[in-house]
């Protein structure tokens, strides 16, 4: 995206404070996040939370949406056919991102809602010369229990032989830090009902040990909320009224169990950062200043993901111990 000319008021300048700084402008509170080509800049947890409290009062799609309506349910930020296991693989080869030759060796691990946080991880891996390893598999997420392969309609056993997998890789890399996220919404065990927060719950503490034994440290990181509707069908119908495409948190946050997600960590002696102020406010907005958040109902954009790489980054070095992630 080009930037606006010096000589456009103050006020346009504002819209861009968080992605570079223009002498002579100051705001009390910053503006919303505007997009633009990686490197991504880390934008702190102060701004975004600005921006996202900022969203609801937006009604018609910005003439620059980044990605366009078009593409943004293809933003998803890496190979993830290369990088991903497929549906009948049980184990991949992990795509390395940030400084191979590093020192501080860095684990992401989950299904889908892994891979989603790659964007942001990636920049993250680069300032600070770490070594992330990714393991991932769509629908297959990293908890201790069967669950159900519901395009086919039957037990998930690759899932069951990937999760084994990973814990022998974590066993053999002995991690620093290892990041465990997943999907929780509509997700099925292995007679096709749907897993409970307490079953969610027992299966990633079980995970969460069995990884805690070989890492330096593990952090959980919460779920994403799920809109009502796909982000890019419902605003392509609804251009001028965003909020029609807008989720009440009560709603977006009921679909997922972070509460579990919370607890295996709190009960495993792992670290866990929620991501719904990043997200949602009392609703949840498929636009953030010029940004697509969602690429459809529960996966972000790896544009606005991106975006965020600087207050994931604050979250992690919190329960990541500082000697050890020294840039």
């Amino acid at each position: 995206m080009a930037r606006p000319e010096l000589s456009r008021p103050c006020r346009l300048a504002l819209v861009l404070a968080l992605l570079t700084v223009i002498a002579g402008c100051t705001a009390t509170i910053p503006p919303p996040p505007r997009a633009t080509a990686p490197p991504a800049p880390r934008i702190g947890l102060d701004a975004v939370v600005s921006a996202v409290r900022e969203a609801p009062g937006r009604k018609v799609l910005p003439a620059d949406l980044t990605p366009s309506l078009a593409t943004s349910g293809e933003d998803v930020g890496f190979d993830n056919e290369k990088c991903e296991a497929g549906p009948t693989a049980d184990r991949v080869e992990p795509c390395v991102f940030g400084d191979r030759a590093g020192a501080t060796d860095v684990v992401l691990y989950g299904d889908s809602h892994a891979g989603m946080w790659l964007p942001a991880l990636s920049e993250i891996a680069e300032r600070r010369d770490w070594r992330v390893q990714f393991f991932g598999k769509p629908a297959c997420p990293s908890l201790s229990l069967t669950v159900w392969n519901q395009q086919e309609q039957r037990p998930f056993t690759e899932c069951d032989r990937f999760r084994a997998f990973v814990a022998d890789r974590v066993a053999a890399i002995r991690p620093e830090l290892v990041i465990v996220t997943n999907e929780s919404f509509s997700q099925k065990r292995d007679r096709g009902q749907l897993i409970s927060p307490g079953e969610w719950q027992a299966g990633l503490t079980s995970t969460l040990r069995t990884l805690r034994r070989f890492a330096g440290r593990v952090v959980v990181l919460g779920d994403t909320p799920v809109l009502d509707q796909s982000a890019p069908e419902c605003l392509a119908a609804h251009p001028d009224d965003i909020e029609a495409c807008s989720t009440s948190r009560t709603a977006a946050t009921a679909r997922t169990w972070n509460a579990a997600d919370a607890g295996a960590a709190e009960a495993t002696g792992s670290g866990y950062i929620s991501v719904l102020p990043w997200l949602c406010t009392a609703v949840c907005t498929p636009v953030i200043g010029n940004i697509t958040v969602y690429r459809n109902r529960f996966h972000l954009t790896a544009t606005y993901a991106r975006m965020l790489n600087g207050v994931l980054e604050e979250a992690l070095l919190k329960h990541f111990p500082q000697d050890a992630v020294a840039s």
